[in-house]
Order: C-alpha cells, then sequence, then structure tokens
C-alpha cells in the first residue's frame, strides 16, 4: 500500500500518523480515515490527547493530492474532494480533546489548514509552510476561515498572494506555530511530552477550553462547504488542469 493512516492508543494518548509515498498527499481516502478516527476518538474516555503527525522528516504534507486532482472531471467529484478537508477541519475544531500537530518538515496548501485547525503545534527549526494553491490556479477557499482565525487576515493574504515558503521563525511570530524543536526526535518527544501532561489534567476542563478557544471562529461547515465549490469550479478550469498536467509530467 502506497499510503496510509494508522492510530496507535496508549497510556491516554490516541498517536496518529498519516502516510503517502507522494510527499504525504492527502487523497480522499487518507482524508476520510483521518475524520473517521478524530471522529470517533471524541467519545472514546480511554483517549485524552491526539497527536497527530506525518510520516518521515522531510516533509509533513504536500497538501491535496495532485493525483487525484487530476482524474476528476465534473463538479461533484471536485465538490466532494475539497469537502473532505473541510470535514476534517471540522472534526478536528469540534473534537473535546487537545490535538498536539508535530511537524518536521514541508506544510503545503491544505496541510497549512490542518496545522491551524491543530490546538498546539511544534515544529522542527527547518520546517516550512506554503500556501500553493493560487500558483496551481486556484486557491486556499476550504481551509482559509480556520487560517485566518490562527493567524489572521493580513498574514493569511500574504501567504496566498505570495505563494511561497514561509520559514518557522515566520510561523511562530504570527502564531501558526508554538514551539520550535531543534530535531525530529525533540519534536516528537514535545509533543509525547505535552501529551502526557494534558493526559493527567481535568477531561471536562479540556472540553469546556476547546469551546472557548474556538467558539467564536468563523469556520462553520456551511462556509467551507461553499468555498469547496468555488475550489470545485477552478479545479475544473482549463488553466488549472493545464498546470496540473504540465507539473505531471515534468
Amino acid at each position: 500500500m502506497d499510503f496510509y493512516v494508522k492510530s496507535d492508543i496508549k497510556n491516554g494518548i490516541q498517536e496518529i500518523e498519516f502516510y503517502n509515498e507522494k510527499a504525504n498527499s492527502f487523497n480522499s481516502s487518507m482524508l476520510a480515515d483521518l475524520t473517521e478516527i478524530i471522529n470517533k476518538s471524541a467519545s472514546d474516555n480511554a483517549i485524552r490527547a491526539i497527536i497527530l503527525k506525518g510520516k518521515g522528516e522531510k516533509v509533513f504534507s504536500a497538501g491535496a493530492s495532485f493525483d487525484e486532482m487530476l482524474w476528476i472531471e465534473d463538479f461533484t467529484q471536485a465538490k466532494n474532494f475539497f469537502l473532505g478537508f473541510a470535514k476534517l477541519i471540522s472534526a478536528m475544531l469540534q473534537s473535546p480533546k487537545f490535538i498536539v500537530t508535530a511537524i518536521y518538515g514541508k506544510t503545503i496548501g491544505g496541510s497549512v489548514g490542518i496545522t491551524a485547525a491543530s490546538d498546539y503545534v511544534v515544529a522542527t527549526s527547518t520546517a516550512q509552510f506554503r500556501l500553493s494553491e493560487y500558483s496551481v490556479g486556484i486557491g486556499p477557499f476550504v481551509i482559509a476561515p480556520v487560517i485566518e482565525r490562527k493567524i489572521g487576515l493580513s498574514p493569511l493574504m500574504e501567504m496566498t498572494i505570495e505563494t511561497e515558503y514561509k520559514d518557522v521563525n515566520w510561523a511562530l511570530k504570527k502564531g501558526l506555530v508554538n514551539y520550535i524543536c531543534d530535531s525530529p526526535q525533540e519534536t516528537l518527544n514535545y509533543a509525547k511530552d505535552l501529551a502526557s501532561k494534558i493526559a493527567a489534567r481535568n477531561p471536562l476542563a479540556m472540553k469546556e477550553l476547546k469551546n472557548m478557544f474556538w467558539e467564536k471562529a468563523d469556520v462553520d461547515f456551511s462556509v467551507m462547504e461553499k468555498r469547496a465549490e468555488k475550489s470545485a469550479n477552478l479545479l475544473l478550469n482549463e488553466y488549472t488542469k493545464n498546470f496540473l498536467y504540465k507539473f505531471k509530467s515534468k
């Protein structure tokens, strides 16, 4: 299998790892699996904290799967693909468990939205963050609300328009990242230590804190669904399709 999502629960901590041989990019199946796991963990009292990470040390995730976007041919398929990100982000925000995300490398496109939907982010000193959608011919419509909620409108506009990588210090300053470590192992260790502390604390307090942190966020599902339709229309546009074909033929 060239991709997977797996979960391991130990000492009250659920460690979720995803992998795709294509730079950990997210296809529909992976997005659905991640959403299902997080939704199930919400009602599992044995789980007191969640760690999310991608496999490997060079890239957290390249975002949406170009392979899948290439074979999408109609509006419904396209909308459902982008809704996969909306459903995952919604599940993360609604989960009563704190989600600690460990980032080792490059974080691109939709994975920036997943980063923003995390409650705490620890990253390596070499981590980079990029919203590449505009360069492809679309835009970060679905993920924009949660990113804006986390870092503000001006940094969102900067990332979107420039489409270039931002280093981890920029991300720390803007609030996308909470803590920086020197190596992937130190990053994971820090995430595990923090998750252990969370797991030892009152789960009812955690649930109320989650509600407080996200209650005023303009990231309701109806907004993201409308944004998914914008992305779907642009994905089917000739400019975007030509870009994807040229990119894949390199």
